[in-house]
């Protein structure tokens, strides 16, 4: 199996890169319309979370703290709607800028005061979820909900070039801004990392700290950067669920789908595309999930049910199982070619000597 892998790894890659785009386009063009559109939206916070996981991740550091951001840009983008009474934006652009600032003291504690990395993330999560039912019982007497009728969600938008196609129409029109943003986030990602000076350094960074130092890069500034837009990312992820889906906060509203996202950057090989795709498949089960949970009239046994309830969590497992299977077999791929390798170097120096103890 591993000799398979090695010998044919570069067209496997590029099957996958070929086949997960038509698969993804045979379901949107054959799955019911209302399930394509639940899947797009419940996509929409997998991406952008994807895109703050991705981002930290090239520049050499595993953020594991989107949970939190997430949670408290959903919970900011309401509380500025609410004292405030403005537009859905206002409450949107709150929940990006404490997103950033958030991220920007997590790149500080982190790189300056160098707390652990894994207990620091950790820390962040729980403090922001208890945080945010402190101040809703606290400042608006409010116990596991935070809603008003001066807490409006985002418009619905419709896209005047697809508006007159029959297909395009009803699946890829009528969604908010923040949807139509995150596709165009994953755009803007592939060409920060791959078509700018930056985004180079930010690789660099991620794949060796030492020689990027070397060659004169600000390894501290990039990776602060870096987690900086992360949190910025999650933040605007976290403002969907609370302003482009419910309108209102909910206690604890993200339900892991902070960790649903890492996983969903670890499985695209951290590869903004290959995220996206990745994101629609998790979007998808949650929406078929969903949908059967909703339909109560169904011919289907209790097992399929509670098999198809449980499609997110399976998905999660598996991406994960996956992603250990690939980190293992690189591992022995390495060691393997290393080994043949060294022993060509041997069987060389033998010869080499043998020779010379015939001359």
């Amino acid at each position: 199996m591993i000799k398979f892998l090695n010998k044919h790894s570069r067209r496997l890659r590029h099957a996958l890169l070929i086949g997960g785009p038509l698969v993804g386009l045979l379901l949107f063009l054959v799955l019911p319309e209302r399930l394509v559109q639940g899947g797009i939206r419940l996509a929409t916070p997998y991406i952008l979370g994807a895109l703050a996981a991705l981002i930290a991740s090239r520049a050499g550091v595993l953020n594991l703290a989107i949970e939190g951001k997430m949670l408290l840009g959903a919970f900011i983008g309401v509380v500025v709607l609410y004292k405030t009474g403005l537009d859905p934006v206002v409450g949107v652009m709150a929940a990006v800028i404490m997103g950033g600032l958030l991220g920007l003291v997590f790149a500080i504690l982190y790189l300056r005061i160098r707390i652990n990395l894994i207990i620091l993330a950790l820390a962040l999560n729980l403090f922001v979820a208890n945080a945010t039912v402190f101040f809703l019982r606290v400042s608006f007497g409010a116990f596991g909900t935070l809603a008003d009728p001066s807490i409006h969600s985002l418009p619905i938008l419709t896209i005047p070039i697809i508006s007159g196609i029959p297909i395009l129409a009803e699946r890829l029109s009528g969604y908010n801004a923040i949807v139509y943003l995150s596709w165009f986030m994953v755009l803007f990602m592939w060409l920060l990392l791959y078509r700018t000076r930056f985004g180079r350094h930010v690789r660099a960074v991620g794949e060796n700290r030492e020689a990027a130092e070397t060659v004169g890069i600000n390894v501290t500034l990039v990776q602060t950067f870096a987690l900086t837009l992360s949190g910025m990312l999650a933040g605007l992820a976290g403002s969907f669920l609370s302003l482009g889906v419910l309108s209102q906060f909910l206690e604890n509203m993200t339900a892991g789908r902070g960790w649903i996202a890492i996983t969903v950057s670890l499985f695209a090989l951290e590869q903004p595309v290959g995220a996206f795709f990745t994101a629609l498949f998790f979007g998808f089960s949650e929406a078929l999930s969903l949908g059967l949970q909703n339909t109560g009239d169904t011919k289907l046994s209790p097992a399929l049910v509670a098999l198809v309830l449980a499609l997110p969590q399976i998905a999660t497992i598996g991406a994960l199982v996956l992603v250990a299977l690939r980190i293992r077999a690189a591992e022995l791929l390495k060691r393997r070619n290393f080994a043949a390798q060294f022993g060509q170097e041997l069987a060389n120096l033998r010869r080499g000597v043998v020779v010379g103890g015939q001359d």
